[in-house]
């Protein structure tokens, strides 16, 4: 099995993930303790939804363990040609942007400071108390090796029989002819009774005394907020679940050096799950619909007026549509792929614009292809068997591909 520094990709696990597998991919490859990083995602996304970010960013650039493929090229077709590094890139500069515009305040030192932290906690504590010591005992095999050698050499002693004359008749099939000598079987290979398992024994469980800090950290915290909103300062359900996130989070980091209490780790979890929802919700942050969508029509009482996907890959199916009066459609993906197919029979108009990517037209007279920034056009679709309604569709894609055929 590669070591981490050899693995060619860093991957997300199957085992061992609690979310997306992100920090236990991480983990692996640094050789970190996986709960470290989450709680480090956990506090960064109080600073301007950083840790939000980052851990949306590594989900989309960190494929699943036994695969190559980015989720970022499944959830956007048109960077599969793009390289590797331009990805990356692209995908960091996304991810800067968008922290500067949903939280610009509040972000300061504070992820220098988690940073410090896991280092000194993880990487550096880990090679300070944890570093493996030096071997200077022989091991057993290199003590059966000498034992070995001294057996060799031990044939020339008294009990060994030497053949006398030429003439001197073979010994007898079976017979002995040396005493091998008496040596003291290496100790490290004999079983002791020490290193027995004792009858009705049971492995180490794991103690509830750190449960204790936990309740007291996040105790202490809930009274410093009601303290504070005495004083004038806003005490939001918010801030409570912050406070008692914090000191939830510290008993984690405390725990890294003895054994974790039981259930901690998930409510933990529960906890920094729902500070983030009321997180969102305060903030009046809409999350994103994002995903592979596939429509298909056959009558105008069923088409609706408009279709949304904001990231992902949109497949709207026109090819049996009948309509029994002239209708609308206004189609939209933010970031991703539509694929459109408009009807055969129906007289079709669709205006399409492309503000950063591909457009693709098919089944007219003169196939069409553009690539670019700010795309925009009209290309009509007549009726093929004589259709007298007509269908109106506005298609734009913000950044990504649009794909019309018939």
């Amino acid at each position: 099995m590669p070591s981490p520094d050899q693995l060619p990709v860093i991957s997300r696990p199957r085992t061992g993930a609690l979310a997306g597998g992100v920090c236990a991919g991480l983990a692996r490859r640094w050789q970190l303790d996986p709960n470290l990083l989450r709680i480090a995602v956990v506090v960064l996304t109080f600073f301007g939804g950083l840790g939000l970010v980052a851990y949306a960013a590594c989900l989309l650039l960190m494929p699943r363990e036994g695969s190559t493929e980015v989720p970022l090229r499944r959830l956007l077709p048109f960077t599969r040609t793009w390289p590797n590094r331009t990805l990356v890139v692209v995908t960091i500069a996304a991810a800067v942007a968008l922290v500067a515009a949903v939280g610009t305040q509040g972000i300061g030192l504070g992820p220098m400071v988690v940073i410090f932290c896991v280092w000194f906690f993880g990487i550096r504590g880990r090679n300070v108390h944890t570093a493996p010591p030096q071997r200077s005992e022989p091991t057993p095999f290199e003590r059966e090796a000498e034992h070995w050698r001294q057996r060799l050499v031990e044939q020339d002693t008294p009990g060994y029989v030497e053949a006398a004359a030429p003439a001197a008749p073979l010994a007898a099939a079976g017979e002995q002819r040396w005493t091998q000598p008496y040596t003291e079987p290496a100790s490290d290979l004999a079983v002791r009774d020490d290193d027995l398992p004792v009858k009705g024994s049971r492995p180490a469980r794991r103690r509830w005394r750190l449960w204790w800090l936990a309740l007291t950290l996040a105790g202490g915290a809930v009274l410093a907020v009601t303290v504070l909103g005495h004083l004038g300062l806003p005490a939001t359900p918010l801030a409570y679940a912050a406070a008692v996130l914090a000191g939830f989070g510290v008993t984690l980091v405390v725990s890294t050096w003895t054994r974790r209490p039981p259930l901690l780790l998930p409510v933990t979890l529960l906890t920094a799950v729902a500070t983030a929802s009321m997180l969102v919700t305060s903030l009046g942050v809409r999350v994103p619909d994002a995903g592979e969508r596939a429509y298909s029509f056959r009558s105008g009482a069923d088409l609706p007026a408009s279709i949304e996907l904001q990231a992902g890959e949109l497949t709207v199916d026109l090819s049996r549509l009948e309509l029994a009066s002239d209708q609308s459609l206004s189609v939209h993906v933010g970031a991703g792929q539509l694929n459109l197919v408009v009807p055969s029979g129906v007289t079709t108009q669709v205006d399409w614009t492309v503000k950063a990517g591909e457009y693709n037209a098919t089944g007219t007279s003169v196939g069409e292809s553009r690539g670019g920034f700010d795309l925009e056009g009209s290309t009509p679709y007549p009726a093929g068997g004589g259709g007298t309604h007509t269908l109106r569709v506005v298609a734009e894609v913000g950044l990504g591909e649009l794909d019309v055929k018939r």
